[in-house]
């Protein structure tokens, strides 16, 4: 089995390449990543093994060894991505010929036989009414460039292609070979323990997560052979329902966990308005379910590497 998968190097990227040699034997990674934050330190041992091939490449490139491996593959998972509402605001034509324009290429580049996965978010969702909950069926409202762009990706492929698997990812969080810090959950821990502090604003907006292991798992659950023929040419809300909360809620665990303060300001808004609960009963009827049913266990791993770096190391944030 031949998996390329684009973003290689990258928070999920390196993970799901450790996660995909370690469960299926007969598997073959071909990695893609130009390592743009320049952490292949963070990655090297993720991305280093015998049935994992790496190249240091730009996508937006289309290398000879890209077409190549696109065109023997079975499964093309695409992970390159410029994410995040901020990162995209910064670079707007890059984020869109990455984000958007480089799969219109990539329909061009496959014969139909390849199966895509493809990550959307569920930022997608905007902001909804209170006692509102997203279901696949609900429609979208992005509210950033970010959320445009991935939105109008996984339009593109469900109309234009047909073995393809869109997850809608909730906020993602957790350690992997290339840590975030710049994620909501992930934030929230490193300040805990940076600041001992949490400011918290808009406390009463709702969020819903899922960790960056149970995103690995659904990826591969999505790649069984029997799976993926009855899955395909759909679209999954992919999070843990058990952790849909407010911002409230969530600082309040964090502190237990870490035992710093939270402050809650009233008075205060966040320029980020998402607002929303999310469903993944679809992919759960399925019989996916998340490992990762509280945020204990992680919470705990991000607070012994958050006291163990410094300020340096912003290189996390992306």
């Amino acid at each position: 089995m031949k998996i390329v998968v684009t973003g290689a190097a990258g928070y999920i990227g390196s993970l799901l390449c450790k996660e995909i040699v370690g469960q299926l034997p007969f598997a073959k990674v071909y990695a893609f990543d130009n390592l743009y934050y320049n952490q292949w330190e963070h990655v090297e041992s993720f991305l280093t093994h015998d049935r994992i091939k790496f190249y240091n490449e730009d996508i937006l490139d289309w290398s000879t060894n890209l077409t190549q491996a696109i065109a023997d593959a079975e499964y093309v998972i695409c992970l390159a991505a410029i994410v995040g509402a901020p990162a995209c605001d910064k670079v707007p034509e890059l984020s869109t010929d990455l984000n958007y324009n480089w799969y219109e290429e990539l329909l061009g580049k496959v014969d139909g036989s390849q199966k895509i996965i493809y990550p959307n978010t569920n930022s997608g969702y905007g902001t909804t009414p209170e006692g509102t909950i997203c279901t696949e069926e609900s429609p979208s409202n992005p509210l950033s460039l970010y959320g445009k762009l991935k939105q109008d990706t996984e339009d593109l492929l469900k109309r234009e292609y047909e073995n393809v698997i869109c997850f809608r990812l909730a906020t993602v969080f957790g350690l992997s070979g290339r840590p975030r810090l710049d994620l909501l959950v992930n934030n929230f821990v490193y300040r805990a323990v940076k600041d001992k502090h949490l400011d918290i604003f808009d406390g009463h907006f709702r969020r819903n997560f899922v960790s960056v292991k149970d995103v690995c798992r659904a990826f591969l659950f999505a790649m069984r052979p029997n799976n993926f023929f009855s899955m395909k040419g759909q679209v999954y809300n992919l999070g843990a329902d058990t952790l849909n909360s407010t911002k409230l809620e969530f600082a309040q665990k964090i502190q237990e966990i870490t035992g710093c303060e939270v402050t809650e300001h009233a008075n205060k808004t966040d320029p980020d308005k998402r607002d929303y609960l999310v469903s993944s009963q679809k992919l759960y009827n399925l019989g996916f379910t998340p490992v990762d049913t509280t945020l204990d266990q992680r919470v705990r791993e991000l607070s012994v590497f958050c006291s163990n770096i410094t300020d340096t190391d912003g290189m996390f944030n992306y």
